[in-house]
């Protein structure tokens, strides 16, 4: 895992659920450089057993992962704590 968040290309990498163990949004400048890094850096690798890649066309930005918690809500408070 250090190994990849390492490399200059890798802009986020995900743990996931599922068919996948990890998603690793890199940013290269061309496709050339996508083959480089998938041979040279992913493929190459014996732990690696299978890469698949997918380009994006567009992005837009929908703010954090995670929702903001409600501030009326104090901790402990859903769960019924006091």
């Amino acid at each position: 895992m250090e190994r990849v968040r390492a490399l200059p290309e890798s802009r986020s990498v995900f743990h996931l659920t599922g068919p996948d163990d990890y998603l690793v949004h890199v940013a290269v400048a061309d496709a050339a450089d996508l083959q480089r890094l998938v041979l040279d850096e992913f493929t190459s690798r014996r732990e690696v057993a299978r890469v698949e890649t997918r380009l994006i066309f567009q992005q837009w930005e929908c703010g954090p992962l995670l929702p903001p918690r409600s501030e009326a809500a104090e901790p402990g408070e859903a769960r019924g704590e006091s």
